[in-house]
């Protein structure tokens, strides 16, 4: 995890095609998820496997590489990685439920209040608008629209959003007591932002739900930072190196894409690099991470 040899914590930066006002490439680099070594079913899909040794299917692994696979072919128009994306765009369209989403908690045997995760209900939005690009089919357009819907309904409703004082929150780990995820509330933004792109009938509410999402993200930046790093969560889990880079990556996304918060975004993003550029607050981080990790390991461990 620490060297980014990990499939699930490689770099990525922000993404070589992503256009603000643009379907086109991912906001951040998702091409190394492509690189896919484990077992899959016979249509192609990856199955991880959990600690306990269960194969299970994860909409976030393969959501994330359907997305890289997208920006692969358009990078170097490969028929083969535009196969890939639609194989794995069809599993997400297929195994949606009937509330529009994906229950990843239970699946990897979590107890949350939501069985869904902000996270992939962007995500598997972001492909959703990819894929009706490529084959102008209206069922992508539902999908898409189901997704959204799921994600905007409160967490003690079976959703994934909080709306507090500050605005909209979204949440990636659905929690009693709220632990917000600071990378899972951006892919769960960006997924909306797609759908707004998109100009699909459930667009017209987009405007508002941005704007709220954004002034709630721009009040909560500051419980991030740890003042030589930055936090995992709201919950004051001190971010990997790897999450540390993905917040910079993340912030400078919605730098360059939303104006009326570029001077915020771009002040944290500088902060945070200027973090990551001492190195004795990269060994401080890396020692308490270690430290947080031993004191609480973690729920599942994926590999």
């Amino acid at each position: 995890m620490i060297a980014g040899r990990s499939y699930y914590h490689q770099e990525q930066p922000p993404g070589r095609l992503f256009k603000p006002g643009y379907i086109y490439g991912y906001f951040n680099d998702l091409t190394a998820k492509t690189r896919w070594k484990g077992p899959v079913t016979e249509s192609g899909c990856p199955l991880n496997q959990r600690d306990d040794g269960k194969f299970v299917l994860i909409p976030t692994t393969i959501a994330q590489k359907a997305l890289g696979h997208y920006d692969i072919w358009l990078l170097n128009r490969d028929r083969r990685s535009l196969d890939e994306f639609m194989i794995l765009a069809r599993w997400m369209r297929n195994y949606q439920d009937v509330q529009g989403g994906w229950p990843i908690w239970p699946a990897l045997g979590l107890n949350c209040i939501s069985d869904y995760s902000a996270m992939v209900q962007g995500e598997a939005i972001s492909v959703f608008v990819r894929a009706y690009q490529l084959e102008s089919d209206p069922s992508w357009i539902k999908a898409a629209e189901a997704a959204a819907r799921l994600m905007l309904k409160p967490v003690k409703k079976g959703g994934t959003s909080r709306y507090t004082p500050e605005g909209l929150v979204l949440e990636e780990f659905p929690l009693e007591c709220p632990s917000t995820i600071f990378n899972g509330w951006f892919f769960a933004l960006f997924g909306l932002y797609d759908l707004m792109l998109a100009k699909f009938d459930f667009v017209s509410e987009m405007d508002k739900v941005l704007e709220e999402t954004l002034r709630a993200l721009i009040a909560y930046l500051p419980r991030y930072d740890a003042g030589y790093w930055s936090y995992y969560d709201t919950g004051y889990n001190l971010a990997s190196p790897f999450y540390h880079k993905l917040h910079i990556a993340q912030l400078y996304a919605l730098e360059i894409t939303f104006p009326s918060v570029e001077a915020v975004a771009g002040l944290y993003r500088a902060r945070f690099e200027r973090q990551w550029s001492k190195r004795t607050n990269r060994l401080r981080a890396v020692v308490k991470k270690g430290l947080q990790k031993l004191m609480r390991p973690p729920d599942v461990i994926l590999r």
